[in-house]
């Protein structure tokens, strides 16, 4: 029995699966692809946001500052100095200097304004009851290190935001002398942002959309054009494997790199039929007649001899070589041999069969040129199933003595060509 079909010949016989690996492999690809763009845009934008917050904040921070010093510039120095807005020493000083921070944060449109010395304490602030206070926040210690801006979002509970931005400011040589907090409201800058951004992410996100269609139709057209071509391939291979035995077709598929079948030693049951008389037929009949009756006969055989677990190794014009290499291959041969004796009977064929069984060591392989072979079975066991076979009048099956069962006439000798010494053979004739 030839072996069953191994999962990668049959993978090899399937169409290349393009749409479905497009689908689960580059769809995911490029969805991840536009989710980390939207992603790294978002991220961008927001980094683009907070530093156009922090430099409008320093600029605004050195312009209030400006503008105090230059309005109230004693209640300016105490300040610098680290006295609060409540410890001025003189009442004018703290007035001026309220009214030139009042005056500011109207003009610059701002919710809230705080100063801060180096050691977090409030000098100021437009809450009066804050002044004089600490912070002890990590975003105020980080300016006071670095020298640089921060900012942070604040959510209140009503659901609202705000930044804080925490801005150095320099004296006229560059030294940090303060940290002014600014609070700005979450939304004006942002919607700006986003209107710029929509068309930077929606003519490239409309791009990526054009393209996976375009090759979702792409290799659509493909998968169409290989299934096409892999169903014709197919067709062609059951046609071809239709004029060759089951056994090659399975050393076909297990050939290595190089070609190369290997040949092997084996015992196996050989089923061997002829027609009697068929020349006479092929004479008195025409072609159409005579090709019909074949055909007719052979379909029987190959049909019966299959269903018993053989595999017909060749058709030579109106003989048939089948092998049975399974364990019990004898008695599939035998009883194979007698359901097509009984069944060609009771068919009414013009002509009748005889059939020769022996069992025997063969040599399986590729016989021939690498451009022309036949994988087939030789050796002195397929002579002897020819001679049976030969030996065997119509409606006979002559089979090797020891495969014979009780059904089976009585023993007899027979001699075959090439064998000097005879053959104990018994025969089944069909009533």
């Amino acid at each position: 029995m030839p072996t069953e079909q191994t999962p990668e010949a049959e993978t090899l016989e399937q169409p290349y699966p393009l749409k479905n690996l497009f689908r689960r492999r580059f769809v995911p690809v490029l969805i991840g692809f536009v989710a980390a763009f939207l992603i790294l845009i978002g991220f961008t934008a927001g980094q683009i946001v907070e530093s156009i917050y922090l430099e409008l904040a320093q600029r605004r921070a050195q312009t209030i500052a400006r503008a105090v010093d230059r309005h109230a510039p004693d209640a300016w120095q105490e300040l610098m100095a680290g006295r609060t807005a409540a410890d001025l020493t003189h009442s004018d000083r703290k007035t001026a200097l309220n009214e030139a921070f009042a005056g500011e944060v109207e003009e610059l449109n701002l919710s809230e304004l705080k100063v801060y010395n180096l050691d977090r304490k409030v000098l100021f602030a437009t809450h009066s009851e804050e002044i004089g206070t600490t912070e002890n926040g990590d975003a105020l210690r980080a300016v006071i290190k670095l020298s640089t801006s921060e900012i942070v979002t604040k959510v209140f509970p009503d659901g609202s935001s705000q930044y804080e931005l925490y801005v150095p400011v320099f004296d006229d040589q560059g030294i940090l002398r303060t940290v002014f907090e600014l609070y700005e409201p979450v939304g004006y800058l942002d919607n700006i942002l986003l209107r710029a951004a929509i068309p930077t992410i929606a003519i490239p996100g409309l791009l990526l959309l054009l393209l996976a269609f375009a090759l979702d139709r792409l290799v659509n057209r493909a998968q169409n054009a290989i299934d096409v071509r892999s169903k014709a391939l197919a067709t062609l291979h059951k046609r071809i494997e239709s004029f060759v035995s089951a056994t090659a077709v399975d050393a076909a598929k297990k050939v290595d790199a190089g070609g190369h079948i290997e040949s092997q030693k084996i015992e196996t049951t050989l089923f061997f039929s002829d027609i009697r008389d068929f020349t006479g037929f092929a004479e008195q009949n025409s072609p159409e007649e005579v090709v019909k009756f074949l055909n007719h006969l052979m379909g029987l055989q190959v049909n019966i001899i299959k269903h018993h677990g053989g595999d017909v190794d060749k058709m030579i014009g109106d003989a048939i070589l089948a092998r049975f290499d399974s364990d019990d291959g004898a008695a599939q041969a035998i009883t194979a041999a007698l359901e097509i004796q009984q069944a060609v009977q009771s068919g009414d064929f013009p002509r009748a069969l005889g059939i020769g069984v022996f069992k025997g060591d063969v040599i399986s392989g590729a016989i021939g040129p690498e451009d022309r072979r036949d994988f087939t079975v030789i050796g002195d066991s397929v002579n002897i199933s020819a001679r049976l076979c030969s030996a065997a009048s119509a409606n006979e099956v002559v089979v090797d003595a020891q495969l014979a069962g009780d059904d089976f006439g009585p023993e007899e000798s027979i001699q075959v060509k090439g064998r000097q010494q005879p053959i104990l053979v018994r025969r089944w004739i069909q009533a």
